[in-house]
């Protein structure tokens, strides 16, 4: 299985720290050197940043609101750079998840609590994977809703199982998926009309309205995911070859990898994203009514080709997201339940909702949105965590935050709860 769900025990994590030979390999990872072992947990990380949440998001800010909203998709982004860092130095710095950390930190009803707050969010997530990936399948092959859910669910539990020479494929098949999203978004770009002089203006914050301020808590919560940060805490725990991030200057060094590769990996969603909210300002107002409708729209406006390749990236976004949905939830459980749980019934017990509701006729764009306004809600009990780790030097070392970083981070989190309230006073 890959690296991402290998929960170290103690005394491993202690004996990597102080070893200075470097370990083979572990198996089921990539091998692209050392790079790697921080470009690799920030793409998978970044599949969070356009999963199909992002599309519903988006799609209805650019055809309600044009060009407005495109600056708070660059300040999620931003905001997602910043605290993706501190996800993945956590993990770097200690060899332990977020969930671990969390549950070690507030014992009894505090690890309840923050438990019962990190399986909603992975919930909500898999309810806006599960949908995007049935709704994808939908557009392309008209299969139905629900049909479209059963199948995206067994595609992620076929693919976490399949091994070959005790290899898993779980890493490449998500980049190749990512991959496929982004050019797949980056292409509708040509095939509209774009107001580059308007798309400049729009970077600069403007006012919202009661319905553009609950699409900008839905893109915040689409984009600046809370399960992202378990995942990418857990995925850079251990680094490709075995080994931890070290001590002093190696230590320092795996820090400013994970800089640059979390400034790649999220300037790729941001691109993304800002494509979506613009292909989508060119059309009409009514496709902001669901995803189906922005298809149909799509495809009267540009051709078969252009909706054709938006039903290939959701499609690829469902399925890319739920991989990763379901390795999260293993972080979570483990590092909270501290014991482990088979892998059904982890998928069941995220799962199972998300069919309900499906079941019981909601719309699916509905879903898509509600669950990434649900996320944004969550982010609070997730960032804060996480910040007052990475502030601790007897947690972090080395890696500890300075100050201008715990500053910045904690403006972008008052941000996001200020978001939160003014949705529930705006509503």
């Amino acid at each position: 299985m890959a690296f991402v769900i290998r929960n170290a025990h103690p005394e491993q994590v202690r004996e990597q720290r102080t070893s200075r030979t470097p370990r083979s390999r572990a198996r089921g990872t990539l091998d692209l050197g050392p790079g790697a072992r921080t470009l690799v947990p920030a793409l998978l990380a970044a599949v969070a940043y356009v999963d199909p949440g992002n599309f519903g998001v988006n799609i209805a800010a650019g055809a309600q609101h044009g060009y407005t909203l495109v600056w708070v998709v660059v300040f999620a982004s931003v905001s997602a750079m910043v605290i993706q860092y501190l996800a993945a130095k956590l993990g770097l710095a200690t060899g332990r998840s977020l969930a671990e950390h969390s549950a070690q930190r507030y014992p009894g009803i505090g690890r309840i609590l923050l438990w019962l707050q990190a399986e909603i969010v992975v919930i909500m997530t898999d309810l806006a994977e599960i949908v995007g990936g049935a709704l994808g399948l939908k557009l392309l092959f008209g299969v139905p809703v629900i049909v479209g859910a059963l199948l995206v669910t067994a595609f992620s539990l076929v693919v976490l199982a399949l091994k070959v020479r005790g290899r898993s494929h779980f890493e490449p098949i998500v980049l190749g998926l990512l991959l496929v999203i982004v050019g797949a978004l980056l292409w509708q770009l040509a095939v509209v009309d774009i107001d580059r002089a308007a798309l400049l203006r729009s970077i600069l914050p403007g006012p919202l309205d009661a319905s553009a301020a609950l699409l900008a808590v839905g893109i915040v919560g689409a984009t600046v995911m809370p399960h992202a940060l378990h995942f990418h805490s857990a995925a850079s725990r251990v680094a490709n070859d075995g080994t931890s991030a070290g001590v002093g200057g190696r230590r320092a060094f795996a820090g400013r990898r994970a800089v640059r590769s979390i400034v790649m990996a999220m300037t790729i969603a941001a691109a993304a994203n800002i494509s979506i909210v613009v292909f989508a300002a060119a059309l009409p107002t009514s496709a902001a009514e669901s995803i189906e409708v922005a298809y149909a729209a799509l495809w009267a406006q540009s051709g078969e080709l252009a909706a054709t390749m938006l039903g290939v990236a959701l499609l690829a976004s469902g399925l890319a997201a739920t991989l990763v949905g379901v390795q999260t939830g293993d972080v979570v459980m483990q590092g909270f339940g501290r014991r482990p749980i088979p892998a059904f019934v982890r998928r069941l017990i995220a799962v199972v909702p998300c069919l309900v509701l499906l079941g019981v006729g909601i719309n699916p764009t509905d879903a898509l949105v509600w669950s990434q306004v649900v996320l944004s809600f969550a982010l609070p009990g997730t960032l804060i965590p996480l910040l007052l780790f990475t502030a601790d030097k007897r947690v972090m070392g080395a890696l500890t935050n300075r100050r201008v970083t715990t500053g910045v981070a904690t403006v972008i989190t008052a941000v996001i709860v200020g978001l939160c309230a003014f949705l529930v006073v705006s509503g």
